[in-house]
This record gives C-alpha cells, structure tokens and sequence, in this order.
C-alpha cells in the first residue's frame, strides 16, 4: 500500500503528457485509489490548475505548446502551488539541476518505473500537503 492511501488520503495528479506517457501512467495508477487527471498541452493544464485541486503535478519536459518551465509560472500563480515532477526521456543531472534550481520538485526519467513513481508521488503529495497545513497553522 503506498504511503498516501495508508494514511487514508486522497491523492490527485494532474499528468501533463504525451498520449503514450498517460496510457503508461494510467497503466500504473489504475490498481491504487489514486486520482489521475490528464492534459496534452501547457493550456489544458493551466485550466486544470485554475480549479484549485489538491493535487501533484507531473509534466513532460517539452509539450506541443510549451515547457515545463511555463507550467511551473503557472503552478507558482496558485494559492498552494502543487509539487511539480518534471518528466524526461533523457533525464541528464543538468535537466536535474535545471529542475530543482527553478523550483521543481523533482526529475522522473523515462520509461516509467511504477515504484518510482508511486514513491516520488507519495513523498511530493505529502511534502505539499504539510506546507499547505504549516501556511494554515502560521496564518491562523
């Protein structure tokens, strides 16, 4: 059981993708009790974030109309910005760096490992959800 369902949680990811990397990320997610919402392009997923879900946020490195980097603005215009978990074929230390520098969560290479994934979910899932309770404990 991973980690964010034995706490009883409900656990969102917005995938921002390719067709063929959402057919294997709903392959992997679809025996957890996981919410897996998807998009194609920066504006279906800058749509999707306006809804103000409790989510993460996986994105491919370059998409038809866009980076992940676009994305990210995005993300950061939110009220609880989601973890963003950038995806890439040639996951290199450089793209790492890039990431983690920019304000990224974290780089997940490609093909999909479902335990890699699952685990970084998990762990991005509950670090944006302790910064969303530690902004409401500071606030109130």
């Amino acid at each position: 059981m991973e980690a964010a369902e034995a706490t009883g949680a409900q656990v969102t990811v917005l995938a921002v993708a390719p067709e063929a990397d959402r057919v294997a990320l709903r392959r992997i997610f679809e025996h957890s009790r996981w919410t897996l919402l998807e998009a194609g392009t920066v504006a279906e997923a800058a749509a999707a974030l306006r809804q103000g879900l409790s989510l993460v946020l996986i994105c491919e490195a370059v998409l038809p109309d866009g980076t992940w980097m676009e994305l990210l603005d995005h993300a950061r215009d939110l009220p609880a910005p989601p973890p963003v978990i950038v995806t890439a074929r040639c996951a290199d230390d450089d793209l790492w760096l890039n990431v983690l520098d920019r304000g990224g969560y974290n780089l997940l290479g490609k093909p999909f490992s479902e335990k890699e994934v699952f685990e970084m979910v998990s762990v991005a899932w509950r670090h944006r959800k302790d910064r969303v309770q530690f902004q409401a404990r500071a606030a109130g």
